[in-house]
């Protein structure tokens, strides 16, 4: 399939990271690396895999669920704090629903018994207010970027000048008849985002001797995800002239008050929401008699989802100079201008994409031992295939009956790009849990994630893919390793559960306005002045305090 961008998405790009299904915005909203649900689940950094007998273990190890030997409630809220200053108007603390559920226990003889649980839990956060500002773009600019990918189907560039695909990003023409050059001093990058990814988990589990536990999960995962914000580029004026073969034979700089200093800014609104299935199957196995130390094993296969994402964005760019001759009878290209006013593009339309998301395969591996009845560890190991996620779209066929079926497409481009730039996680996990006294239980816990990308990973729109038809935006954000400390403390009494956490999560990440490959490849235009062939990424901290607190009752 060839790659054919139309005019309105070259002219209007840019509006968000990854406004398009892609590589990027499937980890954003699949890859869980993060620590959430009951208290005790986030104090002791999700490490019960081989411990079990904590209801958010129903979305790690289902066969902790089998340890419960008393039927069991919870519910549970929290706030999550960004360390990084807010935008204006936008709120550093976000308060949360983070889990309620229960265990139902039917005991039977010998310590064996049957157990169902039912769990609500938020999965990932998506609340989070981001700037990016890079003063020295070096002549780097999106626009260039745009310049490639506008031309990729051309041969030749004919007789009109190389800016005409994606005007309306710069000034074309003068009124003396020369045309701008272009370069790009520094940009801002301005995104709030908001939603949830839950998970509502359904259990059956139990025990044998009390030495094998085995449980399988069935979990729904809905996903709400918004986001809104502004990329701004600011560049220097360069009238240029050219001859009949439209070589360049002058440039020179314009004064601000001839046009010189320019802008454009765009904006956008986006919205994404689905909902996928998966399968959790897992066993802790007690091996020596009488003695507390056990190993668990667990599988969970992708989760499937459907998605549906509409979107919308607008421009506006300062200093426009277009005679608006070059697409006659289109007015959606017909601009006016006058002199120091700002001009306006609305996208006509919604955007809209259905598409199809398939997260990676998971393995889990844990030990934990309890010592005296008062101190209890556990270990963790897990590795999650993120380089194999699949993504695809949905293809609505009438049938022979007159109803109509769906036939489900895979995006062999994406595939290949998120093989390329993605790599395999690994996770370690470890908690530890001390009965302080009769009442009070301290709990500590320490998770590591490794990057989720390949060192210098790029988002390549160059692909053949059909998500690159409706893609409006070039930024990307390659995330760094991840380190969450968690501490918490519970109360209990004659049933009765009480229990708070605090977890630092800690990670940074290189955000990229525009991908500057365009550099090496031989339609980079001459047009654009540059003093660099390298983007410098601009360092970002994701970094959260969070807080959580979760009432329990065992009857």
């Amino acid at each position: 399939m060839k790659k054919i961008l139309s005019l309105t998405i070259v002219s209007l790009a840019c509006a968000q990271v990854l406004m398009a299904q892609d590589t990027y915005m499937n980890d954003l909203l699949t890859n869980t690396s993060d620590v959430n649900g009951t208290a005790r689940y986030v104090g002791m950094g999700g490490a019960t895999g081989a411990l079990g007998g904590d209801i958010s273990g129903i979305s790690n190890n289902p066969a902790g669920i089998g340890g419960f030997n008393r039927s069991w409630a919870s519910i549970g809220m929290g706030a999550k704090i960004q360390t990084e200053k807010p935008l204006e108007n936008d709120a550093r603390a976000h308060y949360s629903f983070d889990q309620i559920g229960f265990v139902v226990v039917l005991p039977r003889d010998g310590g064996n018994r049957l157990n169902f649980a039912l769990n609500l839990q938020q999965n990932l956060s998506f609340n989070r207010s981001f700037m990016a500002e890079n003063k020295n773009l070096g002549g780097l600019s999106q626009a260039a970027q745009f310049a490639h990918l506008s031309t990729l189907d051309f041969s030749t560039k004919g007789a009109l000048p190389y800016c005409t695909p994606y005007m309306g990003l710069f000034d074309v023409y003068r009124p003396d008849g020369s045309f701008y050059a272009y370069r790009a001093n520094d940009n801002s990058y301005y995104n709030t985002t908001s939603g949830k990814n839950y998970a509502l988990d359904f259990n059956v589990s139990g025990a044998v001797n009390n030495r094998i536990f085995w449980g399988a999960t069935f979990g729904l995962n809905f996903v709400n995800y918004q986001s809104e914000g502004s990329y701004v580029e600011f560049r220097d004026g360069f009238a240029m002239t050219t001859d009949a073969d439209n070589n360049i034979t002058s440039v020179a700089a314009l004064e601000d008050n001839a046009g010189g200093i320019q802008d454009y800014t765009l904006e956008w609104w986006k919205k994404i929401s689905g909902v996928g299935f998966n399968f959790k199957v897992g066993t802790i196995i007690s091996p020596i008699e009488d003695n507390p130390f056990r190993f668990g094993l667990a599988i969970e296969t992708p989760t499937w989802y459907t998605m549906k994402q509409k979107d919308t964005y607008w421009t506006v760019w300062s200093k426009f100079q277009n005679t608006g001759n070059y697409f006659p009878g289109s007015e959606q290209y017909m601009y006016d201008y006058s002199p120091n006013d700002y001009v306006k593009y609305d996208s006509p339309d919604d955007n809209y994409l259905e598409f199809n998301v398939r997260s990676p395969w998971k393995f889990r591996f844990s030990l934990a031992d309890v010592h005296a009845g008062i101190v209890a560890w556990d270990v963790e190991y897990e590795y999650s295939l993120n380089n194999y996620v699949r993504s695809g779209y949905p293809t609505y066929e009438s049938d022979s009956w007159g109803g109509q079926s769906t036939r489900m497409d895979s995006d062999k481009g994406m595939n290949g790009l998120t093989k390329n730039i993605a790599r395999g996680v690994h996770n370690i996990r470890a908690g530890l849990e001390v009965q302080a006294s009769d009442h009070f239980t301290l709990r500590a816990g320490y998770n590591f994630y490794s990057s989720p990308f390949k060192n210098n990973a790029r988002f390549d729109q160059t692909i053949n893919s059909f998500a690159m038809n409706k893609v409006t935006g070039t930024e990307f954000l390659n995330l760094g390793a991840t380190n969450i400390f968690s501490f918490g403390i519970g109360y209990h009494v004659k049933g009765f559960y009480a229990n708070a956490a605090y977890k630092y999560r800690m990670q940074k990440g290189d955000f990229y306005a525009f991908d500057d490959s365009y550099q090496s490849l031989d339609s980079h235009e001459n047009q654009f002045i540059t003093e660099t062939s390298s983007l410098r990424p601009v360092s970002c901290s994701l970094d959260r305090h969070d807080i959580t607190f979760t009432l329990g009752y065992e009857f």
